[in-house]
């Protein structure tokens, strides 16, 4: 077990440093967040520095930015506090957290099944690209993402934990880690819910006081949830009300153009799980039935499976990381699987010490399959035939390159690159022009003008009679 935690931990440092710049979707926006909530840890903003009077109406472009619920970013600007600001510590609770999955992965198999079956769940999660892609912010939500499925699994764990030791703690962690999955990304922190209770159904003793149990880990769950929705709509109502609108929004419409078919998450299955996975969930769930120690868990399991995949089958809006949150589960019936094969291939043979070599073998070859070197190596370097990498990379350069006073304002910033330049400078930055009132407004405050040169770019007449007006002549690569 040390051998696997002590893997886990060098694994996804080593993804916390794949990208050495800040990714696009969503992890410029958490970092610029985080790293502004060190100063003022209650007011998440975006624009912490709105200099320029325009209307700060959409997600991108909010002062008080409460699109996300704010646990995961409160973890980085704590990191950020700690150990100084940079992608690694952007990304540093994330590897704390995979480390820590990776033991309840092993202890929830080892219950569940038996400890082949922990260890092997183990290696799945350390062997995952998909969770390294999510540690390293390539993926689509990111630390956000990786925070809501870790405590969901957490909750799994300890709820696992409860049903065969009946000790009365874990009531209270299953509690804590929902109300922290729900500050990470709301109401769907509560899934260990809909398994706790599919369970207590099935019971017939003692089913009352089961129930009991359930409202206590419930009841704390929302203490932990609450306090933070209260604040919002006391604190700042109007951007509350618009965060909720919008969240509603994405299960009746698609938002940002992400939309896809009905079956959209059964075809991304492979993306998160590897493509030889979506051919074998089906019979791992099978041998996971025959082999559960409790059977009585089963159905609970599958119970949160089929939820989530109809939930999000149902909404309109479609992204990649929303069944994550049954990743725990997911990776057990996959490895009640392995461990099935496994251990039938072993037993071809009759020396100990080939069945046990068989079986390493296997873990092995498990591993290599699952871990697609060739695909990181693919997003993750210069040489990928994806400018991504090279743009961003150079982007950053740019950004920490440029020697302005402390009170210039960045305009004409490419795209919303506008974000990472207020990460990297810390100076605020605009995607456009500034207006003749907007300048003259700027003087008054007395800040300075840098303005980005562009092939097409047309200073106004205002702004071309300031002396102190700063062109900044280096290219921001991509869109």
């Amino acid at each position: 077990m040390g051998f696997l935690l002590f893997t886990a931990l060098l694994i996804f440092c080593s993804a916390a440093l794949l990208d050495p710049f800040l990714n696009l979707w969503d992890e410029r926006f958490h970092a610029l967040v985080a790293k502004n909530l060190m100063n003022h840890p209650l007011r998440p903003t975006l624009y912490d520095d709105p200099i320029v009077n325009m209307p700060y109406y959409r997600w991108d472009r909010y002062i008080v930015w409460l699109h996300k619920q704010p646990l995961f970013l409160w973890q980085i600007a704590l990191s950020f506090k700690l150990f100084g600001v940079s992608e690694f510590t952007l990304r540093l609770p994330d590897v704390v957290m995979g480390t820590i999955l990776v033991f309840a992965g092993y202890r929830t198999g080892k219950l569940l099944v038996n400890q082949r079956v922990g260890f092997i769940a183990g290696a799945m999660i350390i062997s995952s690209g998909y969770l390294v892609d999510l540690v390293a912010g390539r993926q689509e939500l990111d630390h956000n993402d990786f925070s809501f499925l870790f405590y969901v699994s957490m909750s799994i764990w300890a709820w696992t934990e409860y049903i065969f030791s009946r000790k009365k703690y874990w009531i209270v962690l299953i509690g804590c880690f929902s109300g922290f999955a729900i500050l990470c990304k709301w109401l769907a922190g509560l899934l260990i819910y809909l398994g706790w209770l599919t369970w207590n159904l099935q019971q017939t003793k003692s089913r009352m006081t089961r129930f009991r149990e359930l409202l206590v880990a419930l009841l704390i769950s929302i203490v932990i949830a609450l306090p933070w929705q209260v604040f919002m709509f006391c604190t700042y109502p109007s951007e509350a009300i618009e965060t909720y609108r919008l969240n509603a929004t994405h299960f009746l419409s698609p938002v940002d153009g992400q939309n896809g078919s009905v079956w959209y998450h059964f075809e991304k299955f492979g993306i998160i799980y590897g493509v030889v996975s979506s051919f074998l969930i089906i019979p791992g769930f099978c041998i996971l039935r025959k082999t559960i120690i409790e059977k009585s868990l089963f159905i609970p399991l599958v119970s949160m499976v089929l939820a989530v995949y109809l939930f999000f089958t149902i909404a309109a809006t479609k992204m990649v990381s929303y069944t994550a949150l049954v990743i725990m589960i997911m990776f057990l019936a996959l490895a009640s699987l392995y461990e099935f094969i496994f251990r039938w291939l072993s037993e071809l043979f009759n020396n100990p010490v080939w069945k046990n070599s068989a079986y390493c073998a296997g873990v092995m070859g498990m591993v290599i399959i699952q871990f697609n070197l060739g695909y990181l190596q693919a997003r993750h370097t210069e040489n990928a035939q994806d400018p991504y990498f090279r743009n961003l990379l150079h982007n950053r350069e740019v950004f920490r390159s440029l020697e302005l006073p402390p009170n210039s304002v960045l305009f004409n910033v490419k795209g919303r690159h506008y974000v990472e330049a207020m990460f990297y400078t810390g100076l605020p930055a605009y995607p456009f022009i500034p207006t003749c009132d907007q300048c003259q407004e700027l003087k008054r405050k007395g800040r300075v003008i840098a303005v980005f040169k562009t092939p097409s770019l047309k200073i106004p007449t205002c702004m071309t009679l300031d002396p102190t007006l700063i062109i900044i002549d280096q290219k921001i690569s991509g869109e």
